[in-house]
Formats: C-alpha cells, sequence, structure tokens
C-alpha cells in the first residue's frame, strides 16, 4: 500500500506546521559555523572521559562565553532545528542528547532524533524507537503518534499504522487533523483482514463523531459491528451514539443485547439505567441499580442512582432504606448511616443533598432535646411540690434530730478524717490504671480502624485490578473469555471446594489475563491447604507477571521452606533474584549517571545486604568508587566480584584500569592478561588491551 502524491503533500504540510509551532526561527550569528565546527567535533568522540573530549567540551564553553552566545536550553532546541534543516545531523544528535541527558523537553528531543533517523534513511526500527522513546515522555503528543502511524503504513504494517492512527483520533481536537485521518482511511488504507476492517471503520465513527457528522458515525460504528459482532466495546459506542440522537429505545436495546451475554457487566447495565431515569421509568431504573448492588454492593454510581430517583420523594432514611445496602429488609437507617451517606453525596459533588441529609439529623436531634427538656421541666416541678410538702410534716421532728444528728456528725468527722486518706490513695491508683487502661483501649481501636482502612483500601485496589484486567482480557479474545468463564462458572458451582477446585479456578483466571483474580483463589487454596509448596509456587509466578517482585519472592521462599526439593520454585526465585538484582542495578546506575554517587552507593550497599554473593553488584559498586576517586575502594570490591565469578572478563578489565590508575603496571599487567585469556566478545576492548598488555609486557617480561 502506497501514499500518493497528493496525499504526502498533505502529510508534509501538517509535518511543517507543526514544526513551526513547536520550534520557533533561530537567530543566525556570525559565530554560527564555529559553533557547529565544535560541536560535530564532539559527537565524533566516543568516549567523554577521554582528555580530547574533555578538552574540545571546554574549547566550546570558552567560545561561548567569549562570544556572549545564548546557549541556554531553549535556544539550543531552537538551533537544532537549523541544524536539521542544513542537515548537519551528527551536530543536532549530539546537542539532542545533551539535552535529554539534563532532561529538558525530552519528548521533542527524541521526536526529533526520529525526524533525523528518518531523513538519514535509517533503519525504520530505528526511527520507530525514537518515536516511541518521545511518547514514553509525553503520550499527548499528537505529531508523533501522527508520523508514527505514517511510517508504519509506508512498510505496509496495517496493524501498527491502525492502532496509532486510532489512537490519534481518540486523542485529537483539530478539525484538520480528523480531517486527514478521514481522508488516510477512506483512500489511502486497503484493509488485509477483518481486524483491519473492523477497526479502519472504528477510526470513522470516532473521528465523524469528533466532528459532528453523528448520523455517519452511527453508520461507520454500525459497520464494524456487521463485522465482528462479539466486539462489546463498539456496541457500547452504539449504543452512547444513539443515546447523543435521542433514539432512547434504540440504546437500550444495544445495552439488553450486550447484558445478555453478559450479566455482571456493572457500567453497561449503569448506562441503562440512566436512560430509564432520563425517560421517566423510576421502577425499571431502580431494578436495573439494585441488581448493580447485588454484584458489586460498594458501587458508588448505582446507590447515587437510586438516591436521585426517590431525593425529593422521600426522606433521607427511607432513601437509605431502598438502596437497603445492608441486605436487610426490616433495616432502619441510624444516624451514623445518615451522616456517613451525607458524606458519599459530598464526594459526588452533591453539596445540596449532603445538606439535606445532615440538616435531617439536625431536625431529629432539636426535637429530641426539646422533648426531654420539657419531661424534666415536668419532673421538676412534682419534686418541688413533694419536697414542700415533707417539710410542712417534717418540721416538728427536725428540731429533735438535730441534735442527735449533731453528736452523730463529730462521730463521723473523726472516721471521715481516717477513711478520707485511705480513700484519696485509692483513687489515685484507680486513676491511674483508669487511664492506662484508656490509653491502651484507644491504641486498640486506632489499630483496629488502621487495618480496617487498609483492608478496605486493599479490597478497592482489588476491585478496581479485577475490572482492568477483566476488560483487557474481554478486549483481547471475547470469545475465548466466555469460554473460560463457563469453565470457571463450573468450578464455581462445585460444593465442597477443596484446593484442587480453587487452584483449578486460579489457574483460569491466570489464563484468562485476570492475575488479581487469580490471587485470590489461590488464597482460598491454601486456607484449605496451608502446607502446599506447589501453590505457593503459584503465587510467586502470578505475583512475577504483576512485576511485584519482592511479593514474588516471599511466596517462593515459603515455597521452598515447605519444600527444598522444588525444583520449579528454585528456579523461579532464582529468575526473580535476578530481576530484582537488575532492578537494584538500573536504579544506581540512572543515579550514577547523574552523578549522585552518594545515592548510587547507597541503593548498592543496600543491595549488598541481601545478596552478597552477587558479583554484578560489586563490580557496579567498584564502578561508582571509580567516578569518587576512591580507588582502593574499587580495587577491593572489583577482587571480590571476581572471587565470586572468576569468569566476569569485565571486572579484570576495570581491575586493570583501576590499577593503572594509582599506577600499578604490572598488577594491571595481570589483570588484562587475565580479561584476554577468558575471551570476551567486546573487539574494540580486546584491541585497546592487547595494545597495553604487548607494551607492558617489553617493559616487565
Amino acid at each position: 500500500m502506497y501514499f500518493t502524491n497528493k496525499f504526502k503533500k498533505i502529510i508534509l504540510t501538517f509535518c511543517i506546521l507543526q514544526t513551526m509551532l513547536v520550534y520557533p526561527a533561530f537567530a543566525y550569528t556570525q559565530n554560527t559555523n564555529e559553533l557547529d565546527l565544535l560541536r560535530t567535533e564532539l559527537s565524533t568522540i566516543q568516549d567523554k572521559n577521554s582528555p580530547q573530549y574533555i578538552k574540545t567540551r571546554q574549547k566550546l564553553q570558552k567560545y561561548i562565553l567569549q562570544n556572549k552566545i545564548d546557549y541556554s536550553q531553549n535556544a539550543r532546541l531552537e538551533d537544532i532545528q537549523r541544524l536539521i534543516n542544513q542537515q548537519k545531523f551528527n551536530c543536532a544528535i549530539w546537542e539532542l542528547n545533551s539535552l535529554i541527558e539534563e532532561g529538558y523537553q525530552t519528548s521533542i528531543c527524541y521526536e526529533l532524533l526520529g525526524d533525523i533517523s528518518y531523513k538519514s534513511k535509517q533503519p525504520s526500527k530505528k526511527t520507530a524507537y525514537y518515536y516511541k522513546q518521545s511518547l514514553l515522555n509525553d503520550n499527548e503528543n499528537q505529531s508523533v503518534l501522527f508520523k508514527l502511524a505514517k511510517l508504519y503504513l509506508k512498510e505496509n504494517k496495517n496493524i501498527l499504522g491502525i492502532e496509532y492512527l486510532k489512537d490519534l483520533a481518540i486523542k485529537t481536537t483539530d478539525s484538520n487533523i480528523l480531517e486527514t485521518i478521514e481522508k488516510i482511511v477512506q483512500n489511502n488504507i486497503t484493509p488485509t483482514s477483518k481486524y483491519e476492517a473492523n477497526n479502519l471503520y472504528e477510526i470513522l465513527g470516532i473521528v465523524y463523531l469528533k466532528t459532528g457528522k453523528t448520523q455517519d458515525s452511527l453508520n461507520a460504528i454500525n459497520k464494524a459491528i456487521i463485522i465482528n459482532p462479539d466486539d462489546i466495546f463498539l456496541k457500547y459506542q452504539l449504543g452512547s451514539l444513539y443515546d447523543k440522537l435521542n433514539c432512547t429505545n434504540d440504546a437500550i436495546s444495544v445495552y439488553d443485547s450486550i447484558l445478555k451475554e453478559n450479566t455482571n457487566d456493572s457500567q453497561i447495565r449503569l448506562s441503562k439505567a440512566k436512560l430509564l431515569l432520563q425517560d421517566g421509568n423510576f421502577l425499571s431504573a431502580n431494578k436495573e441499580y439494585l441488581s448493580i448492588l447485588k454484584d458489586y454492593p460498594n458501587s458508588a454510581q448505582a446507590k447515587y442512582g437510586i438516591y436521585e430517583i426517590y431525593k425529593n420523594k422521600l426522606t433521607p432514611d427511607k432513601i437509605i432504606a431502598k438502596i437497603n445496602f445492608k441486605e436487610n429488609k426490616n433495616y432502619n437507617p441510624t444516624k451514623e448511616d445518615i451522616l456517613a451517606f451525607a458524606n458519599f453525596l459530598e464526594k459526588m459533588n452533591d453539596t445540596d443533598g449532603a445538606n439535606t441529609f445532615r440538616n435531617y439529623i439536625r431536625n431529629i436531634e432539636k426535637q429530641n432535646m426539646l422533648s426531654q427538656k420539657q419531661q424534666e421541666q415536668k419532673q421538676s416541678k412534682n419534686a418541688s411540690y413533694n419536697t414542700d410538702k415533707q417539710k410542712k410534716e417534717q418540721t416538728t421532728t427536725k428540731e429533735n434530730q438535730l441534735i442527735a444528728k449533731k453528736q452523730q456528725e463529730l462521730k463521723k468527722q473523726q472516721e471521715l478524717k481516717k477513711q478520707q486518706e485511705l480513700k484519696q490513695q485509692e483513687l489515685k491508683k484507680q486513676q491511674e490504671l483508669k487511664k492506662q487502661q484508656e490509653i491502651k483501649k484507644q491504641q486498640e481501636l486506632k489499630k483496629q480502624q488502621e487495618l480496617k482502612q487498609k483492608e478496605a483500601k486493599q479490597k478497592e485496589y482489588e476491585q478496581k485490578a479485577i475490572a482492568q484486567e477483566r476488560q483487557k482480557a474481554i478486549k483481547k479474545d471475547p470469545k475465548k473469555y466466555q469460554e473460560y468463564k463457563k469453565t470457571i462458572d463450573k468450578y464455581l458451582a462445585q460444593n465442597p471446594k477443596d484446593s484442587t477446585v480453587y487452584c483449578a479456578i486460579a489457574n483460569t483466571y491466570r489464563q484468562m489475563g485476570e492475575p488479581t483474580s487469580s490471587i485470590k483463589y489461590y488464597k482460598e487454596a491454601l486456607k484449605q491447604d496451608p502446607t502446599n509448596s506447589d501453590i505457593y509456587y503459584n503465587l510467586g509466578l502470578v505475583y512475577l507477571e504483576l512485576n511485584s517482585l519482592e511479593t514474588a519472592k516471599a511466596n517462593l521462599t515459603k515455597a521452598i521452606n515447605l519444600n527444598n526439593e522444588n525444583t520449579k520454585a528454585l528456579t523461579l526465585l532464582s529468575f526473580v533474584n535476578q530481576k530484582i538484582v537488575t532492578k537494584i542495578l538500573n536504579n544506581a546506575y540512572s543515579k550514577y549517571e547523574n552523578k549522585n554517587y552518594l545515592d548510587a552507593l547507597k541503593i548498592l550497599d543496600d543491595g549488598i545486604k541481601y545478596y552478597p554473593k552477587n558479583a554484578q553488584i560489586y563490580y557496579y559498586r567498584a564502578l561508582v568508587y571509580d567516578a569518587m576517586d576512591r580507588n582502593g575502594a574499587s580495587i577491593i570490591d572489583l577482587q571480590k566480584a571476581i572471587d565470586i565469578d572468576p569468569s566476569y572478563y569485565m571486572a579484570y578489565y576495570q581491575l586493570g584500569k583501576a590499577y593503572e590508575k594509582i599506577g600499578d603496571e604490572r598488577s594491571a599487567l595481570v589483570a588484562w592478561e587475565r580479561f584476554l585469556s577468558i575471551e570476551p566478545d567486546e573487539k574494540e576492548l580486546i584491541q585497546e588491551i592487547q595494545k597495553k598488555v604487548v607494551t607492558l609486557g617489553e617493559k616487565y617480561y
């Protein structure tokens, strides 16, 4: 498939406009040629630590200062466009790599490297690599998406080209770009499979919808569905379009067709419920929302949907009872439940609804306080009346009793003085004990709350992860997903379930591409059989697939502790350890490249604590020590790396360098001879060391 001349002009015009927007014209100066010569010379020197490179770099910096050249990052980026236009590619590449190392406009820099690769007719794989690096730094870079699509389509890699066109169509709002995409799809791509045809119609549907051609979008999506009738995401788009065209019945019909095969799809059921609510069909909408809550009790949208149905019809407590999230028909919401729902409405940005629920509680509390106050006043009046009556009756007897009481009180006072001291001491003890109990109780309560919050967050994370994984699995192969689901339903129907059944369910979820669900059922299997080494192995395998390396390691270690002959676990643990080591080395090397040597050392020191017999970590730490001019420490670590792995030829190479640096040529010669004896693959290094060995050999042998 080839682009027509007319289409090439359209693409070229688009790219030039994009370039003009991103890169303003560079102001030429009389110093440009000299500046270019110096930078070109730097681009030819591979070793940045070599004296030649350092000397040339210093010369460049001196030249910039003397001629007062604007060498800011922004000015350099502008100048790169001039270098590209003048085909001074090596100079431009050097400058772009410098900006990338400085972390400046990395997406644009990689894009320009891709442009240079394309213009200099480098292999398309290299060009695509630079463009993809650009997207890694800015996945919204529409210019790069367009260039990647153009690159792959030119090479007849339709699938990749179509994917990038679709991504661009989804992200852009520029009418000119949308119009260009439409022309490409209609005139320049001939689909070679149903998959390609289906995606092309989907792209047209997106473009037409964004350009206001709703009916054309509807037709395009319908054609895509005819090609792939099992694509539920296309059907969902079709339902959304019918909704926008106010064709409510058609939209509901489409959603029903999806739910027929996917009864637990809460998103589709929510869309259907919202349409029913808009259409005034409150009972059916309520039924859909309750169905969602049955499968997903924490669905915020379903709860809010039921609230919207009844918010102007029922009191807050009855609305919450309708939602019935506690699955109890006789459920009467408490004050805490109503306040919690008010907070929920606040999170849903419904401030008025939240205030209504809170005011409802306040009104109830006011009524209760008023009723209590009236009762207290009545009791006070009765008590006052009884007191007056008793006073009249007791007036005569009180005088006689006063004398007797005074005598008794004198005796009591003496006894009380003795007892008060004892009581005060006892009271202090009780208060201290109470304080300690209260502190302990609060600490325990805090721990329980933190544990509950952690469990809730974990559960929420698992639910989100399961939903995302399920969508990906369905999208990848809907038909195969349904076959797996039938297998799982078959296992779930078995009662009772032993560890074998739970493992079978977990294995099937793993095959479906739902690792989070797989982990859940492996853990259920462990409850039935907690000493099963193979279950821990399978858990380690799934966590490895999720790139949770430390968790994978912990489970594999348990598997080996339970059965030290579990060769699968032993092999996989070795692989996981190497991945962890690689991660440690990558992190350390990133710090090393940015000259954050202390941070790099800390990472490597921690790595050695856990992997004291890994030669690579010692080797990399030696490189850091070398950069810090700590030659003695570097030599010790390189010797340690060689002790662990005598075939580690790069350690011998660096050891020779380290000895050379401190002037110990004889030791350097021994290290380099050992390096050559291992027969490494690096030809350039071999040539370099052979020359050194010959020179030193003549001197010492």
